[in-house]
């Protein structure tokens, strides 16, 4: 999209992408996912002179939200996933060292919209990774969290996950945004859909 910026930061022993998408022309922004880490976000975010908004949540899994400590802006998550923020259990930490976010966040759902001056930042509820799992629709871009990979989905074999439920997100929700969709996910390469469509082996 002409005037924004989308700057990838692989982050934490995961390499869990942080997105900072940028609006040149008034140097505001937004941040999707948290991982550990986020303090180099922090640095460029000082030394650009960026005005963060406020930062979204794909979903509860301590990989996406251990950086919240090391910022401090609003911050997003769909309700289904809220308690996974105060459950080492649920986000998965108790499997590296536990931990809980003291930070009261903000909720958000299906259908809600954020703004970027005057670009619109459309909630699309994915569960299946989480049950409270979102993507993130940014006119042709995606920010698809844990849900879909390139060449690959997200697991279903934690906490309240589903299989079923993933599959059904995709396909009812992210299939019909269209080939020309720009797929950006929580963890590895950038894609598109029309890509994951012809060769994804989960579908």
């Amino acid at each position: 999209m002409d005037g924004l910026e989308i700057k990838t930061f692989p982050l934490g022993d995961l390499l869990t992408n942080a997105y900072l998408v940028i609006n040149k022309q008034t140097k505001n922004c937004f941040l999707v996912d948290a991982p550990q880490g986020l303090a180099e976000v922090k640095r460029f975010l000082e030394e650009e002179n960026y005005n963060l908004l406020y930062l979204v949540l794909t979903h509860g899994h301590a990989d996406h939200i251990a950086g919240l400590e090391d910022i401090d802006c609003p911050f997003y998550i769909h309700p289904q996933d809220k308690e996974f923020l105060k459950d080492p259990f649920l986000n998965l930490s108790c499997l590296f060292s536990s931990f809980t976010i003291d930070k009261e966040p903000r909720l958000i759902e299906e259908n809600n919209r954020l703004f970027l001056d005057s670009y619109i930042l459309e909630v699309l509820h994915t569960p299946g990774h989480t049950p409270g799992s979102i993507s993130l629709k940014l006119d042709s871009f995606l920010f698809a969290g844990d849900t879909l990979f390139s060449g690959s989905v997200g697991r279903t074999d934690f906490p309240y996950g589903s299989g079923e439920l993933l599959l059904a997100s995709i396909k009812e929700k992210i299939f019909p945004l269209g080939e020309n969709t720009l797929i950006f996910p929580g963890h590895g390469e950038a894609t598109n859909l029309k890509r994951e469509i012809d060769n994804n082996p989960f579908f």
